[in-house]
């Protein structure tokens, strides 16, 4: 038997009721002694009739042991605060590490680790070794490709506009193709666009926010580069959209399927025939229901009809030259915009090991700055990068040395003057009008938005989530599966039970706002229509199928406070306080194989890990715990707001709003009442339990004769004061977008306003839903949602490198080397080059079986490793050079099969799919070489150097295409040879191994 102090701190002592709860199981029997050390008084003592406890509770429940006591002892004059040693006797004497000298399987690190990934960004992002991707509400809008528009002689970007003018040598893409536009001088200006006209040599397109610099060429001669765009497949939001134009400009599209959109999301509209015709980038200026939304165009539209409407996220990933990092960020000033990036690699689990990943990361952002000014108390801030700040967010400012400084502090931002400007009210005038030292900004909390970091991808995982107002150590898992079967079709939204043998029961299993697994892809919930129907965003991307299971994905969150190890307040065992404002290490580990734990950690006050938090997953749950052990290292940042249901019927007239949760929403806001016909936009001024009160109701937007001060962005001259923060102002002067930040009795504030504004005029307030207040009819099948309007901040986070090891090193198995040989000839004259065939992992699979997206009911992440290629010279002559080409585009349609050994059929157990071009005279463009090599007769060449074929983050890929390629499907590898030879014609037979290792 051995006598310790227990570690818990995180015991709660009740001292007017005598209580204490220990989290962890003790026998009553090892309990010794509990004393109060900040009195020096023992309050327990086993054996002291008179220190004993007048109950005893010990319960072993997993995740969730304590002991509860009351004691004899009385206690109330003792505090709650006061800390108590706790002294029990082990069963056994026994050595107890700590978790830091402890693998995930309990098993010392004595063994060498072995790093799985080896990420440093000195020099870049690593596109070979991550991903990023851009959503809205789950649905893309494009990706470049590595092919530029041509030689940029000039880019203008004039200030207090939007609108981009770029200058070729040549003649530029046509209208409506996407651009990606990198390095310019100027942050909006970078990122996914659609080129919206075309006049000679030069294009225009709309760029992110307002120009409020004096910097007009934004040219970088050594550094900007504009690449062309590919349109996501399935990306656009449904077919045949229609038009209604009011008298000021207001375009209301209604889509043929929900378009999952919130107010100031924007919009790429291309092809729409008529006069005028809204071609190019818009905010939405309202969303009156989930099939129809608004933008702001002038002049006026006229007959408009056709044409494509894709969302257009506002993500974008830098790379932090000058210390290394990445930094990017959603730039969401509205709901549902989300920036990911994850490693291309699913790292591959095995049974008896652990898995740790770690990275330097700042989960709190952190603005740098180029100036600040002050003005009597008025501050003026310029950032050096877009800052998303919005009017209420609050800052912290730090590191400026100018003697008696009241620049640092904590404040509310007052007033946004720019992409990158903003001013706040300082605690008094400073004597220095120019702010010395180095100045940070520090946003303290946010609504609306989160930032994430760890192993996980959509389904799967686990995580750190910092939500802008306290952190969580988060378990995700996609392994319940809903009741009964569905069926689902290719571009339709809509959900439904397939027969009533196979009973579903939507309302009762889900609420709006979860994710949902279907054939291996994550959608969104939009609308729960009844217990056999719900709407989910985006539409359905996979193969027609009946009698699908759906699985639901939950998140696990447990919040700092409750941590079970360490709670990094200051008063853990450690001592150590966490700061998320600075840079962190950030460590999980884990084991799998169904049952095993994860941990959760950092580094401490000395620089040693130490982990805060341990989940265990055995006698727990009654499946694994998650899918997969296989995961890929992500970071995220997201706008998907707080959503949840009213549970009572909403009045034209209620004040109050009853919800099912008020839990992430903000003591006052604005929220959006909607089911699938209607939306309400609403204040609140407080939470009381579970329901939203002091409810202003739906307000009208009305065109009003007013003046708007350039210097201030201030609307007055108002003939109504029936407004509401956040609705869009419209003007042909106003740049698309702006908006109300703040409301008075007869004025606005509008939100980066053009400096050259209006002297007088009508601008039209756009409502941001229905002009009058709705009833909402409550259905327990059929719940309206109720969704925090906008985010309060739109966050980045930045990360350096990212370590994934397996302790204990990683023991390649043993496997097949798969064979795929061709039988047929192809014949490539001189000075010719020819496809032989093209390489992928098959898009879904199960069961040991291949198939088209959405055929199977997994994405296959398998990793597939290339062994060698042989190339055989049949007859003929030809000195050939083969090519191995990534994500090239073939000339002809492609027809993938799943992998067989040869031409007359023979199956092979492979996971992967051939595209065959024998005897055909398919050729390849775009793409990256990414080997090559000379062939003289028959060569077999080794290909092991090259890095493994993967899938993308959002799967895809047709059984018949030639354009479905990464990152709009998995990787495609294809084989080419060209006949170098002046004269002539080879006859070339191709053959490929390789291996794969299954995720």
């Amino acid at each position: 038997m051995a006598r310790k102090a227990i570690l818990e701190t995180s015991y709660v002592f009740t001292p007017a009721t005598r209580t204490l709860v220990i989290p962890r199981y003790i026998a009553r029997e090892r309990l010794i002694i509990i004393t109060n050390v900040s009195k020096n008084i023992v309050i327990y003592n086993f054996s002291d009739p008179n220190l004993t406890a007048t109950s005893y509770i010990a319960s072993a429940t997993v995740n969730n042991p304590t002991t509860t006591l009351v004691l004899n002892y009385n206690t109330a004059a003792m505090a709650a605060t006061d800390k108590l040693q706790i002294i029990v006797d082990e069963y056994d004497e026994k050595y107890t590490p700590s978790e830091t000298y402890i693998d995930p399987v309990n098993k010392f690190r004595v063994s060498e680790p072995q790093a799985l990934i080896d990420t440093d960004f000195e020099y870049g992002t690593q596109i070979t070794k991550w991903e990023n991707l851009s959503l809205i509400n789950n649905r893309p809008f494009a990706f470049p490709s590595a092919v530029g528009i041509g030689t940029i002689t000039n880019i203008s970007f004039p200030t207090s506009l939007k609108s981009v003018t770029v200058t070729l040598q040549g003649p530029p893409p046509p209208v409506g193709t996407p651009i990606y536009v990198q390095d310019t001088y100027l942050t909006p200006a970078n990122g996914n666009y659609i080129i919206e006209s075309v006049f000679g040599n030069t294009f225009t397109y709309t760029a992110r926010a307002v120009n409020t610099t004096s910097i007009n060429n934004i040219l970088d001669q050594n550094k900007t580069g504009i690449f062309s765009g590919t349109v996501y497949t399935n990306a656009a939001i449904g077919i045949n959209p229609s038009y209604q134009v009011s008298n000021v400009g207001i375009v209301t599209v209604t889509t043929s399927i929900p378009h999952g959109l919130a107010i100031g999301n924007e919009v790429a509209i291309r092809n729409v025939t008529g006069t005028n015709p809204p071609n190019g980038s818009f905010a939405v200026v309202s969303v009156p229901s989930n099939t129809s939304f608004a933008i702001a165009h002038a002049p006026i539209p006229v007959g408009l009809s056709g044409g494509e409407i894709f969302v257009r996220p506002q993500g974008n990933v830098l790379h932090r030259p000058f210390d290394g990092g990445v930094i990017f960020s959603s730039n969401a000033n509205a709901n549902f915009e989300t920036t990911i990036r994850q490693t291309r690699r699913y790292f591959r689990y095995q049974s008896g090991k652990g898995i740790q990943a770690s990275s330097g990361t700042i989960l709190r952002p952190n603005l740098q700055v180029d100036s600040m000014t002050a003005s009597g108390t008025t501050v003026t801030v310029i950032t050096k990068e877009q800052h998303n700040i919005q009017p209420g967010t609050v800052v912290q400012i730090t590191g400026v040395t100018t003697s008696g400084s009241p620049y640092n502090g904590v404040y509310t931002i007052n007033t946004i003057t720019g992409y990158n400007t903003f001013q706040y009210t300082a605690s008094s005038a400073p004597g220095d009008p120019v702010a010395i030292g180095s100045p940070y900004v520090t946003v303290t909390n946010w609504y609306g938005a989160a930032n994430r970091l760890g192993i996980f991808d959509d389904q799967n995982g686990m995580f750190f989530e910092y939500d802008g107002q306290q952190i969580y150590a988060c378990r995700r898992s996609s392994t319940f599966q809903l009741s009964g079967k569905v069926s689902v079709s290719n571009g339709s939204s809509t959900v439904s039970q397939t027969s009533s043998s196979f009973p579903t029961y939507f309302s009762k299993q889900l609420l709006i706002g979860d994710f949902i697994v279907i054939r291996g892809q994550s959608y969104r919930v939009l609308d729960i229509n009844s217990d056999i129907s719900l709407t989910i965003t985006p539409a359905y991307r996979g193969a027609n199928v009946d009698y699908a299971i759906v699985s639901r994905t939950q998140d696990i969150k447990i919040p700092q406070s409750q941590w079970n190890i360490d709670k990094c307040d200051g008063n853990g065992p450690s001592g150590f306080t966490l700061d998320l404002g600075k840079m962190q290490m950030y460590y999980i580990d884990y084991s799998w194989y169904g049952a095993g734990f994860i941990r959760y950690g950092f580094r401490g006050p000395d620089g040693n890990v130490l982990y805060c938090h341990k989940i265990a997953n055995n006698n727990v749950n009654t499946e694994a715990y998650m899918r997969s052990g296989n995961l890929p290292a992500r970071y995220e940042t997201s706008a998907i707001p707080p959503t949840t249901q009213i549970i009572s019927s909403v009045g034209t007239v209620d004040t109050a709003i009853g919800v099912a949760s008020t839990v992430g929403f903000p003591p006052t806001g604005t929220l959006v009442i909607r089911d699938a016909a209607n939306y309400e936009y609403v204040n609140y001024t407080g939470i009381s339990g579970t329901a939203f009160t002091g409810v202003t109701r739906a307000k009208t937007g009305a065109a009003t004769i007013c003046n708007v001060n350039a210097s201030s962005n201030i609307v007055t001259g108002l003939t109504t004061t029936n407004l509401q923060v956040g609705m869009r102002a419209v003007h042909p002067n106003l740049p698309d977008g702006t908006w109300i930040s703040a409301i008075g009795l007869s004025s606005a504030t509008l939100c980066q306003a053009s400096t050259g504004a209006i002297t007088s005029g009508v601008v039209t307030f756009a409502p941001m839903g229905s002009r009058t207040p709705l009833s909402f009819t409550y259905l327990a099948t059929n719940p309206a949602g109720v969704e925090l309007a906008f985010p309060t901040f739109g966050p980045t986070i930045s990360h350096w490198g990212t370590s994934v090891i397996m302790d204990g090193r990683f023991d390649d198995d043993k496997s097949l080397i798969f064979t795929f040989g061709q039988t047929t000839i192809t014949q490539v004259q001189s000075g010719q080059s020819r496809a032989l065939f093209s390489i992928r992992v098959s898009p879904s699979v199960d069961n040991g079986i291949a198939g088209a997206f959405g055929t199977r009911e997994l994405i296959n992440r398998l990793q597939l490793t290339l062994d060698s290629i042989g190339i055989s010279i049949r007859g003929g002559s030809g000195n050939l050079l083969l090519t191995t080409v990534l994500n090239g585009t073939p000339s002809s349609t492609t027809l993938w099969t799943n992998a067989v050994a040869n031409a007359s059929g023979a199956v092979n157990s492979s996971l992967a799919q051939i595209a065959n071009y024998a005897g055909g005279s398919t050729t390849v463009s775009g793409g990256e070489t990414i080997a090559g090599f000379y062939v003289s007769s028959t060569d077999r060449l080794d290909l092991s150097g090259l890095r493994d074929l993967g899938n993308s983050i959002l799967g895809g890929g047709g059984q018949n295409s030639n354009q479905q390629i990464y990152p709009d499907g998995p990787d495609v590898l294809t084989f080419v040879v060209t006949n170098l030879a002046s004269t002539g014609t080879a006859d070339v037979l191709g053959r490929l191994s390789w291996t794969e290792a299954q995720a």
